[in-house]
């Protein structure tokens, strides 16, 4: 049976109708993890295609009691990134968030998402009562709890290069035709949805769930993969290449963990264990832990494991096994013993929990684990900084005007220039009962990441995202989304002075043409033309600034500051208050009309002439002199 599957959600934001700045991060209901204290950090990113001085933001609970509305927060000031990204603190709860873009004090755009939250953020492994079957008599319970979240996705191949990073709420409007994937790797909702909704509800926090079981598996599987060693007599829907059970495992501490961060690994498995020892299951389990611990770099991430060995019958060494794990390690909790819930009502193939009264139990036996003190005692891991960019620009370097390159370095780089595909995204996944494929609903990112593996890269319009891996652990971490799609590169301007030489104080006028945006002036003014009133002989330039890019500054031009001129003078215009004296090296002539205030001198080397229409009122002071000056 081959069942395809599209959702389509639609991005819900509230905007204003300027369209000056774009937010990218936090994604809709995206969900971060909470510290003990109840706080996190909501990592904020966007673009902007209008000059501002700085960038604020701030929570507002959706509905009243769900959260704790946080003050305006400063996320980012102007400088020459061409993206926005800061970070606001918060109290765990259910919110809107507001970001507004401030110009000389002055609100001038504002941007949000509907949904997004500081809550818990679980991860669930192990084999097929973790992951849920779509070939037993019912795939789950879904939750319509609004707070209650998963990545809607799933795809067997755990490839990275096409998981994407986006939410959705835990429903269906049927559960059995219309499955709720727990990306990314799971098929069904299973008694997850119950989970989440008893959590929210006693929490009153949102919750989200990542899926990363493999059903079918046993725990010496887990361990080969997770060492990438082969594996020893894999069942013919367990892939070596696609680096099963633990892929999807891995992809979760190592790239989705950056974005969320973690509470727990939530680890039921063992049903496929009877043969294997206390002393073996104890040794590989160990092993699976410390390499999430390994690829998420964090030596205390909590894992709770389900005491599980029923597959009919009970293995007391694989209950041994998980109770020595849970005992020789202060982060290692003890989840349910649901080997107690069995029964014809409880598991309809006398392994999988998957009659109502079974999902039932297997949820309330979670629950009661996680609110019995777990919370309180683990140390969760919490979301990664992203990574910061350089962004250099050089209008004159034809093949190279723009680049961009993260500001430290890492063992690799992946680029983005643009979306997958539908057939790029898809993702195809099985399970006993079915085949599926499933694209990620809209809304979703889903980078393609084949535009360069180069440290720094030559970009043009368009949109950028980098993804880099750490060294060891293979972590990922992203940069912000550059948007660059309405970027224009500077022209080269001129400019001409209204005088080559002028007395000190007297107005000088730049006007400057040839510039396709602001025009920019050594002296830091960006008005066209300037007015000036020089003492000093200066050298001036001038550039013109785009968004995001600064021209060559043009030659420069001298102006010299002196009252001796070398050339002949013809003065026109008022004299109304006391002026520095005009001298020339050569003749002098003038028209100008001196107020009572006035008061100027004259004097040249030649002659000084004063012409018709040269004229001086009672109160003015005047003085003409033929002499030379330096």
């Amino acid at each position: 049976m081959k069942k395809f599957l599209f959702f389509s959600l639609g991005l819900l934001s509230f905007s204003s109708s300027f369209g000056q700045i774009s937010l990218n991060f936090p994604v809709e209901r995206q969900i971060f993890q909470r510290n003990n204290s109840n706080q996190a950090y909501i990592q904020i990113s966007g673009n902007f295609s209008a000059e501002y001085d700085s960038i604020t933001a701030k929570v507002f609970p959706r509905v009243v009691g769900q959260g704790t509305a946080s003050a305006w927060q400063t996320v980012d000031y102007r400088d020459d990134k061409p993206y926005f990204y800061g970070k606001i603190l918060a109290q765990g709860g259910w919110y809107k968030l507001g970001v507004k873009a401030y110009k000389n004090g002055i609100q001038i755009d504002s941007v949000g998402r509907n949904r997004v939250g500081i809550g818990e953020v679980f991860v669930i492994a192990g084999q097929s009562n973790s992951t849920g079957t779509t070939s037993t008599s019912g795939v789950g319970i879904d939750s319509d709890e609004d707070r209650s979240n998963v990545m809607r996705y799933s795809n067997k191949t755990n490839d990275y290069d096409m998981l994407p990073i986006g939410y959705s709420p835990m429903n269906a409007d049927s559960v059995a035709s219309d499955s709720v994937y727990i990306g990314p790797f799971h098929n069904a909702p299973w008694h997850w949805g119950q989970v989440s909704k008893d959590l929210v509800t006693a929490l009153n926090v949102p919750v989200l769930f990542y899926g990363a079981g493999f059903g079918g598996t046993w725990v010496q599987l887990w361990a080969e993969s997770a060492l990438e060693q082969p594996l020893t007599n894999p069942e013919f829907y367990i892939k070596q290449e696609f680096k099963h059970p633990y892929g999807a495992l891995a992809s979760v501490v190592r790239m989705y963990a950056s974005l969320t961060g973690i509470r727990a690994v939530l680890w039921h498995q063992g049903e496929s264990d009877s043969g294997t020892s206390t002393t073996h299951y104890q040794g590989w389990l160990e092993t699976v832990i410390a390499k999430t611990r390994e690829q998420s770099e964090y030596p205390n991430l909590a894992w709770m494991v389900a005491r599980a060995s029923y597959n009919g019958n009970y293995h007391g060494n694989v209950i041994l096994g998980q109770n020595q794990t849970i005992n020789a390690d202060g982060n290692v909790y003890g989840g349910p013993e649901t080997d107690n819930i069995v029964g014809g009502d409880k598991r309809s193939d006398g392994v999988h929990m998957d009659k109502p009264n079974g999902l039932t139990d297997h949820a309330t036996a979670w629950y009661n684990y996680i609110t019995n003190g777990f919370l309180s005692s683990s140390t969760p891991l919490l979301a990664s900084d992203f990574i910061e960019l350089n962004f250099a620009c050089d209008p004159n370097s034809p093949f190279s005007p723009m680049s961009l390159s993260p500001t430290a370095s890492y063992d690799s780089y992946d680029w983005s220039n643009r979306e997958n595909t539908d057939a790029e995204a898809l993702g195809n996944t099985s399970d006993y009962g079915a085949d599926y494929t499933a694209l990620p609903p809209t809304g979703y990112l889903r980078p393609n990441w084949a535009y360069s593996s180069s440290p720094g890269v030559i970009v043009d319009n368009g949109s950028y995202l980098l993804r880099v891996r750490k060294a060891t652990s293979g972590k990922i971490l992203f940069s912000p989304i550059v948007d660059l799609n309405t970027f224009t590169l500077p022209t080269n301007p001129s400019f001409v002075t209204s005088a080559s030489q002028v007395r000190s104080a007297d107005t000088l006028t730049l006007t400057g043409s040839g510039c396709n945006g602001i025009y920019t002036w050594d002296t830091g003014a960006k008005t066209n033309p300037l007015e000036i009133y020089p003492t000093v002989t200066a050298d001036y330039t001038l550039a013109c600034k785009t968004l995001h890019c600064l021209s060559p500054y043009t030659a420069a031009q001298n102006v010299v500051v002196s009252s001796c001129f070398a050339s002949p003078l013809s003065l026109t215009g008022g004299v109304i208050n006391a002026q520095s004296a005009y001298q020339t090296q050569q003749s002098l002539q003038s028209v100008q009309k001196l107020a009572a205030t006035g008061k100027i001198n004259y004097s040249a080397n030649q002659s000084v002439l004063l012409n018709p229409g040269f004229e001086v009122n009672q109160g003015a002071v005047f003085k003409a002199t033929i002499e030379n000056c330096p």
